[in-house]
């Protein structure tokens, strides 16, 4: 189905040891009319993908044949794009067949955009001589924005051949040849150190840890809104239709410490589709974008679950908020149109907060931040939210702490007894892991903690321990007998 595509899709990748980002952008149309929705706004978007881009690739459908549309788009590239410097290359798709690719794909020349290049997205044929005409431009022209760009295959094949030459190279004299053939003096070890630094440039490049933040809901709650106010930038195509975002998008954001020698703190943040009730989903487009949804929850750090404050909490809204806390995810309510709640007075705060927490018990503990995305009021304030919500998600607290916490609980409110004598008895717990904080606790029986003493202990461990006020803490009840405790 034609039109998926409609924001800008960023990925990471790595070619000839070299790191970088693709950039995939919306079906370009310069027809606008009621068939092409969206049209405008997708120009928008890729537009802006290459003015940020170091080499732009154009993708033509090598079956179809050129069409008007590439026509135009080949058009469009060599009157804006070529004379920005920027190099074009042309990618001929669906051209796996050996005998017929490269014929299908030399039609192509007639855009007038230099060699086609026959490829197969499916297959993956053509993909790394693509790539590497594309380095090869990008060094020619100096159009990346990181010095020395896809010069490491260069590099450390010109200092292999000065190491391993046996003859004079141009430039060196008698003395120096001398030392470098026979490994002695300076020249030796400047040559060794050559080749050692070009071996250590393809070695993995560490990068800082990013704090993964989803943010999820219904469809038409303002989540696009938020991403763009967050960046303060047409991140998103944004519109009154529902379902207009199709397509997790990742934008990733640098965020400078408070102090200079403060560390900066880098999120991705992942703008989901929205979601609708199971029943209501087609298999189609709709039921692949629900599905990315759901893993965007999954690889989170903090789930952001966006709710209407002028439509209050659905049936949907409860599903959502049960999936993050069944995920483990932490998380934090964003009450999104604050701005367009009337009558509000000093109470309405108030109210809001209560009523939200009497609808979702799924998630008591997440913080509630009432904000609006489209004036911008209090989203500067998620950052905090956010790295809070981190710091509870990775938390860990001491065994002997945790077990006077328990110790005082029990006290408090005595463990469940049934009716026919079996009591259930608690010896003692410990904090096995985090992200989320997850507790076992060791008794004689599981089956005899009920779940109403289970909600019961975590609500006295959030009472008494601090830090734990944005995260699902996972409970774990393990049977032992008394006396293999005792050993």
């Amino acid at each position: 189905e034609s039109g998926i595509t409609r924001d800008r899709t960023y990925r990471g990748a790595n070619f000839l040891g070299e790191n970088f980002q693709l950039v995939d952008t919306g079906g370009l149309v310069f027809d606008d009319d009621a068939n092409t929705l969206f049209a405008k706004e997708i120009r928008q978007q890729a537009q802006i993908a290459i003015q940020e881009a170091s080499a732009v690739i154009l993708v033509v459908d090598g079956q179809a044949g050129m069409t008007a549309s590439d026509l135009q788009i080949a058009e469009y590239l060599r009157r804006e794009v070529l004379p920005m410097g920027l190099p074009v290359h042309v990618a001929v798709n669906k051209c796996e067949s050996e005998t017929v690719g490269a014929l299908n794909a030399a039609e192509f020349w007639n855009l007038g955009l230099g060699e086609p290049v026959p490829v197969s997205a499916l297959h993956g044929v053509g993909t790394a001589e693509l790539l590497e005409q594309t380095f090869d431009s990008i060094v020619e022209k100096k159009t990346a924005a990181i010095p020395d760009f896809g010069t490491k295959v260069q590099r450390l094949a010109e200092a292999k051949a000065r190491k391993n030459s046996k003859k004079q190279l141009p430039g060196e004299d008698d003395v120096e040849y001398k030392m470098r053939k026979y490994g002695i003096g300076d020249v030796a070890k400047k040559v060794e150190a050559d080749y050692e630094a070009a071996l250590a440039a393809f070695d993995a490049q560490e990068r800082p840890e990013e704090i993964n933040v989803a943010i999820v809901g219904r469809p038409n709650v303002g989540k696009s809104s938020l991403l763009n106010s967050l960046f303060g930038d047409s991140r998103a195509i944004v519109s009154d239709m529902a379902g207009t975002t199709r397509d997790s998008i990742d934008a990733v954001m640098e965020r400078p410490g408070e102090t200079p020698d403060d560390q900066s703190t880098i999120y991705r943040f992942v703008d989901t589709a929205g979601i609708r009730r199971k029943g209501k989903v087609d298999f189609g487009p709709e039921f692949f974008m629900v599905n990315r949804a759901l893993r965007a929850i999954r690889r989170a750090d903090v789930a952001l679950l966006i709710l209407d404050a002028t439509a209050g909490v659905t049936e949907q809204d409860r599903i959502l908020a049960q999936k993050i806390a069944d995920d483990g995810r932490a998380c934090a309510i964003i009450c999104n149109k604050w701005d367009a709640v009337v009558d509000k007075d000093s109470t309405t705060y108030d109210k809001s907060v209560k009523y939200i927490r009497a609808e979702m018990p799924q998630i008591r503990w997440a913080p509630i931040l009432f904000i609006s995305a489209e004036t911008g009021q209090r989203v500067g304030k998620i950052y905090g939210v956010v790295d809070e919500a981190v710091k509870a998600h990775r938390k860990r607290v001491t065994t002997s702490v945790l077990n006077e916490v328990l110790r005082d609980a029990i006290l408090w409110q005595p463990p469940p007894a049934r009716r026919n004598g079996a009591q259930a008895k608690i010896y003692y717990c410990n904090q096995v892991s985090t992200r989320p904080p997850t507790i076992v606790v060791f008794c004689n029986d599981p089956k005899l903690i009920n779940d109403n003493y289970r909600r019961y202990l975590d609500r006295k461990f959030r009472e008494s321990l601090d830090g734990f006020e944005a995260t699902p803490i996972r409970w774990l009840f393990r049977g032992r007998r008394q006396r293999d405790i005792m050993r």
